[in-house]
C-alpha cells in the first residue's frame, strides 16, 4: 500500500513538472503580446486574438454602429498592431459591452488585466466544482493536475482569450442543473450568448428534461442581451453580424478560420474529405451526435449517476457540434473531467488520471497531426455513450 501511494505521488509530481514546462514554453508568447502586441509566431502578419477583445469594445465606445464593419474593424486594430488583414470579431455585442472596462487601460495593461481575470475565473470554476461535487483530496489533486495540463487552458492564459468566461458560465449552468435550481440554470444557459454557438445545445437539453422555467429564463436572457443590443445598434449592424456568422459557420477556410486548426466534426470532414462530400458528411455526423445526445439524456433519468454520465456526453457533444472550435475552447473539457472523477469515487485510478492528462495535452500535437484532437473527442464521445449503455436501465 505504501509503495502504491509513493508511486502515485511520484506520478503526480511528474505531471506537475510537465504542466509547468508547458506554461513556461508558452510564456514567451504571453510576453511578446504584452510588450510588442504581437504573438510569438513563425508566420507573417500574426495577430493576437486579444486584439479583438480590446479593439471591439473601443469601437463600441467610439463608433458603435460600425461594430461589424470589417473595414472599420481593420482600422481600429491597426491602432495597436501592424496588420494588413482584419481579425474578425464573431461575438455578439454583449461581449464587447462586458469588456468595455478594458478600454480604460492601455493595450498592455488590458492584456495583463485579462490574464488576471482569467486566472481568477479558473480558480472560481475549480472551487465551484470541488465544493459542489464534494471532492476528496485525491479527486481535487487530479482535477488540478488535469487543469494545469489542459493545453486549452494554457493557450487561453497565454493569449488572454475570453474562453475562460464561457467555462465559468457553463460550469455554473451544469452545477445549477445538478442541484435542481431550474431558473438559475436557465439564466446561466442564457448567458452563454456571449458566444452564440454554445447557446442551442444547453437549451435543447433543458427542453428534453422538460425544465420549462429554466428554458423560458434562458430564452429571455438571450433575447434581452442579444436582441436588445441589436435593437439599439440598428438593422445594418445585425445584417453585417449575420454575414460574419454565416462565414464562420460555413465551409470557408482562411487565415482566421483554418480548418486544420480546429478540433470538431467540421474539421474532421473538411480536412479529410473532398468538398463535394465534406458538407454532407458534416451534417450527417452532427445529426447522429444530436440523436445520441437525445438518447443519453432520456436514458440518464433511469441510471445511477445519470446526470454526470449525460453531461459528460453533453459537454463533449457541445465541442464536436460547435462550428468554430479552436484550442482555447478546449478549456471546457474541465467540466466532463470533473464529472468523470466524481463517478470514480474517492480515489481516482492512476491510469485514468494519467489518461486524462494525456488527452488534455494532445492539442499540442495538432500542428503535426491535424484533427488528432477531433478524433480523440469522437472516441471520448463514443466511450461516454458506452459508459451509459453498459448499465442496465
Amino acid at each position: 500500500m505504501q509503495t502504491t501511494v509513493a508511486w502515485n505521488g511520484r506520478i503526480k509530481a511528474i505531471i506537475v513538472g510537465l504542466g509547468l514546462a508547458v506554461a513556461v514554453s508558452l510564456s514567451n508568447n504571453w510576453w511578446s503580446i504584452y510588450t510588442n502586441h504581437i504573438p510569438s509566431c513563425v508566420h507573417d502578419n500574426c495577430v493576437a486574438d486579444f486584439v479583438i477583445f480590446y479593439a471591439q469594445p473601443l469601437m463600441l465606445r467610439e463608433n458603435p454602429r460600425a461594430l461589424y464593419d470589417l473595414d472599420q474593424q481593420l482600422a481600429f486594430q491597426r491602432r495597436f498592431v501592424p496588420t494588413d488583414r482584419v481579425l474578425i470579431f464573431p461575438y455578439p455585442p454583449i461581449m464587447a459591452v462586458l469588456l468595455l472596462p478594458l478600454t480604460l487601460l492601455s493595450f498592455s495593461g488590458a492584456f495583463l488585466t485579462m490574464t488576471a481575470v482569467n486566472a481568477v475565473l479558473i480558480w472560481a470554476t475549480l472551487r465551484r466544482l470541488i465544493n459542489d461535487l464534494n471532492f476528496t483530496w485525491d479527486q481535487t489533486q487530479w482535477l488540478l493536475l488535469a487543469t494545469l495540463c489542459n493545453f486549452g487552458v494554457q493557450a487561453t492564459l497565454s493569449n488572454s482569450h475570453g474562453s475562460i468566461i464561457i467555462l465559468y458560465i457553463l460550469t455554473r449552468h451544469v452545477l445549477a442543473q445538478k442541484n435542481r435550481k431550474e431558473i438559475e440554470s436557465g439564466i446561466w444557459a442564457g448567458m452563454l450568448c456571449l458566444k452564440l454557438q454554445y447557446v442551442p445545445l444547453p437549451h435543447f437539453i433543458l427542453l428534453l428534461n422538460r425544465a420549462w422555467a429554466g428554458l423560458f429564463a434562458g430564452v429571455l436572457v438571450v433575447t434581452v442581451l442579444v436582441g436588445g443590443a441589436f435593437l439599439f445598434l440598428g438593422e445594418q449592424t445585425l445584417i453585417q453580424y449575420l454575414q460574419i456568422i454565416r462565414r464562420y459557420s460555413g465551409s470557408e477556410n482562411d487565415w482566421t478560420n483554418p480548418l486544420r486548426g480546429m478540433h470538431n466534426l467540421r474539421a474532421l470532414t473538411g480536412v479529410w474529405l473532398p468538398d463535394s462530400w465534406s458538407g454532407i458528411v458534416w451534417f450527417s455526423t452532427m445529426a447522429a451526435a444530436l440523436f445520441a445526445v437525445i438518447w443519453i439524456n432520456l436514458r440518464a433519468r433511469h441510471l445511477t449517476n445519470g446526470f454526470e454520465k449525460s453531461w459528460i456526453s453533453n459537454s463533449i457533444a457541445l465541442l464536436l457540434l460547435s462550428p468554430h472550435l479552436f484550442t482555447h475552447d478546449l478549456s471546457l473539457l474541465i467540466i466532463p473531467i470533473a464529472l468523470l472523477f466524481e463517478i470514480c469515487g474517492p480515489r481516482v485510478p492512476v491510469w485514468l488520471g494519467v489518461g486524462v492528462v494525456a488527452v488534455s495535452l494532445l492539442p499540442a500535437l495538432n500542428y503535426l497531426l491535424p484533427t488528432i484532437m477531433a478524433v480523440a473527442l469522437v472516441i471520448l464521445f463514443l466511450l461516454s455513450l458506452r459508459l451509459a449503455k453498459s448499465e442496465q436501465a
